[in-house]
């Protein structure tokens, strides 16, 4: 079980040195293992006591937005298609950049210049998905394009129907009352 958990297994000497990569590696590993409807933050919380680490308040909500994030980011990932998919252990440093990315901090005093900065770095593109590739987004948007060219047609037509006198029309036809 050691194998799995110990940091050894993980990236380069100065990542590990960093709390933050340790614990992204411990939420994937974790995320990985363990199974879904479990509350991994508070397993991983656990942890971090039996380790004798820090378990102040600030400190407990500091790993929990760090938990978020990465968990954002798992299921960002975990809606790509298979053919874009990456295994758990190719994936940290991959989510360990994406990560880094998100935590950067624009050094801006102005809130309208912090808001562009955040617009920019959101709008360049995330490095797992990038903005030209977005293949379920794009379905989900042509379907809803379809239903409201259908329902506009369907309502037209109604509308068309309607409009005509009932003296006029030679052949009746049954009313249905259309539910959407």
């Amino acid at each position: 079980m050691e194998d799995i958990w110990g940091e050894a297994t993980w990236g380069a000497e100065s990542e590990i040195e960093d709390g933050d990569f340790v614990y992204v590696s411990e939420i994937l590993r974790a995320s990985n293992y363990l199974p879904e409807d479990s509350d991994i933050f508070l397993l991983l919380e656990k942890k971090q006591h039996f380790k004798g680490k820090d378990t102040s308040k600030e400190s407990t909500l500091k790993r929990r937005l760090i938990f978020d994030t990465v968990t954002e980011i798992l299921d960002r990932n975990r809606r790509l298609p298979p053919w874009k998919a990456v295994s758990w252990q190719t994936s940290l440093p991959e989510i360990w950049s994406e990560f880094r990315r998100i935590r950067e901090r624009d050094q801006s005093e102005e809130l309208f210049e912090v808001i562009c900065g955040v617009l920019k770095k959101d709008l360049a593109g995330d490095s797992i998905n990038g903005w030209g590739d977005c293949s379920i987004e794009m379905s989900d948007a042509v379907l809803d394009i379809e239903r409201l060219i259908f329902k506009d047609l369907i309502g037209e037509t109604i509308r068309d129907l309607a409009a005509f006198p009932s003296n006029y029309s030679k052949v009746s036809a049954p009313c249905r009352k259309l539910v959407f």
